[in-house]
Formats: C-alpha cells, structure tokens, sequence
C-alpha cells in the first residue's frame, strides 16, 4: 500500500488510449511536453490548454517610443536646418558666393562627374517616377498593407509641395555680391526632392527580403540625381541639401505618426511582437550607410574648411576644392538619411498563428 502511494505521488498512470496522452507529465515536476502527432511543435502556437508561448524576435512596443521621440527630433531638426541653410546660402553674400564657386566648378568641369553622373539626371522624369511609384504601390498591396499606399503619398506629395511652395513664395533670391548670376529663385531643388521621395517611399513599402538591396541603389540613384543637377548647371548646392531636408522633414515627421499609430493599436504580450524577418530588414544596409554616409560628409567638410577666405570666384584651385566638397556631401546626407529612415520605420506586426485542428 505505501509503495503503490509513493509510486502514485511520482507519475500518474496514464491509459495509452486516454486523449490526455498527447500531454504526459515530463521527467520535471510541473512541467509538460507536447506531443506533436501531426508535425513539429511550433512555439507560436497555442498548446491545448491555453497557454501562448511567445515568439522569437524583438518585442515590438519597447521599440516604439524612441522611433516615435526620435521622428519627431528628426522633423524639428532637418526643418531647422533647411532654415538656416537658406537664410545662409541664399541670405548672405559669402552663401552666395560660396554657391556661384561651386556652380562655377561645375560648369567648366569636363571630367568624370559630368560625363558619368549628369546623364542620370535623365532617368528622374515623369515616366521612371510613375513607374517606381506604380511599383511600390503593387507591394503594399501585395502585402495586404494598403495604408502603405497613404505613406507614399504623404511622402512625395508632401515633400514636392513643401518645395514647390518655398521656392515660389517663400524664398526670394537677390544677388547680394558682385560677379553672383542673376537666375530665379531655385531653393529648394524640385528634381532632387521628387528622386529622394520616391526612393524613400519605394524603401519603406518594399519587402523586407530586398529592403536592404533597394536602400543601396535607391541612395546611389537619389546621390547621382542631385550631384548631376549641379554638374548640369541646373541647380545649386545649397538647392539640392534643401530639398534633402524638406523630404527628410516629411519622412520622419510620418515615421513618428505612424509609430505613434502603432502604439495606439499594438497590445502587450505575444500579439505585440515584431515579425523577426521585417524587424531585421534593412539590418546591414542601415549601418553601412550610415558610416559611408557620416565619413563622407564629415571628409566634404574638411575639404571645405580648406578653401581660402575672402573665396576668389575665379581661382581654379578654388573650384575644385569647393566641388570636391560638394561630390562628398550631397551623397554622404542621402546615405544618412536613407539609414535613418531604415532605422525609424516600424517593423510589421507578427501576430501568433490561431490553434491547429486536430
């Protein structure tokens, strides 16, 4: 009698035709191991007494509020700038001539930078933005997220409006120095702002899959756009970190809204978990660009720093300096803003799959 208790206290006999077997108690007290007769055990789903194992993967509400407090310090910042970048390249006479030296570099350069970069000018038109739109719009509804489709328009309509607006009504150019060309108002550029939008909206719709691979090109294409309206002679350098700050302005201002919406709507435990394959997307191309981009903006502003003052417009040495500074910065800001907006956007949510019929 007291050996049947003591074995009874240990282990339960268990019929092997009883239903409960599939649960059998485990060599550990209080602990049980699924029995899987149809497939492997998969931890997303919920075992037959209720309980939810959470996934694998970064949680994704912990990771909410700083996207949501650093959009919103990305948006006062690149507005901030976008001021005082116009008030100092447009607003001053050393901004303007500091503007006309590189322009001036750029119009006697006959070397690699016009003959390689400008012709990808050319692909920033009606036809290529409406096809890399029409694009992004086939991936947000191929991933059932039609509210991807309202980001891309906040994105490029917001950023070419903003532009369009301040180069017509806000900004007024007057030549504040001598041998300074007379040319309408070109602050900000509108060819830079509508190249930047549309990559930036095609990175964050995109598949987590080629997010990474798209980041890299969209920033090479977004890079030569805006260098090859200087070389061209269509724009300024102080048009072309304009426009890159008005869109940048827009993008993390809808970073924070949309991080601020998924706070709203994302609940604690297992269901407010990131998907492991959207929350790693982009995970190597951010960093990378963010170091390529902050080292070659960092070695664009030595470079500058080394152009002689008062600036003589017609010293050679001079326009090579400032334009070399130039080829280094523009690229370097859109890499850096490309890896913030990778590191801003919200992961889609990965909800665990319902209980399997048995």
């Amino acid at each position: 009698m007291n050996a049947r208790h003591e074995d009874a206290s240990h282990e339960e006999a268990w019929p092997e035709d009883d239903p409960r077997g599939s649960h059998r108690p485990g060599p550990g007290y209080g602990h049980s191991t699924p029995v899987e007769p149809d497939g492997p055990y998969d931890p997303r789903e919920p075992d037959d007494v209720g309980a939810v194992a959470a996934p694998s993967g970064p949680h994704r509400r912990s990771g909410l509020i700083p996207r949501l407090l650093v959009g919103l310090l990305g948006t006062a910042v690149c507005t901030a700038l976008a001021v005082l970048l116009a008030k100092g390249a447009v607003g001053t006479a050393r901004g303007q001539r500091l503007d006309q030296l590189i322009l001036s570099a750029a119009q006697n350069d006959d070397g690699p930078i016009t003959q390689v970069i400008f012709p990808a000018l050319n692909t920033v038109t009606v036809p290529v933005v409406l096809l890399l739109l029409a694009l992004a719009a086939v991936f947000a509804l191929v991933r059932r997220r039609p509210s991807l489709l309202l980001q891309i328009l906040v994105i490029v309509a917001g950023a070419n409006l903003t532009v369009q607006i301040v180069k017509s009504f806000v900004v007024d150019r007057t030549a504040l120095a001598e041998d300074i060309d007379v040319t309408p108002n070109s602050f900000p550029s509108g060819h830079t702002a509508l190249a930047i939008s549309v990559a930036l909206a095609l990175i964050l719709v995109c598949p987590a899959r080629i997010r990474g691979l798209v980041a890299i090109l969209g920033t090479a294409w977004v890079a030569a756009a805006g260098v090859g309206t200087i070389a061209g002679g269509w724009h300024r350098p102080s048009d072309v970190l304009g426009a890159l700050l008005v869109t940048g302005a827009w993008t993390f201002l809808l970073l924070a809204v949309d991080a601020a919406l998924a706070l709203a709507r994302t609940p604690r435990g297992p269901e407010g978990l990131a998907h492991p394959r959207d929350a790693r997307a982009g995970r190597g191309a951010g960093p990378l660009l963010a170091v390529l981009g902050a080292v070659a903006v960092a070695a664009g502003m030595v470079v500058l720093a080394t152009v002689p003052t008062p600036i003589d417009l017609d010293d050679a040495s001079h326009q090579a300096r400032a334009y070399l500074a130039t080829v280094l910065v523009i690229p370097g800001s859109v890499a850096v803003l490309t890896a913030a907006a990778l590191g801003l956007r919200v992961p889609d949510l990965a909800r665990p799959a319902g209980p399997r019929s048995r």
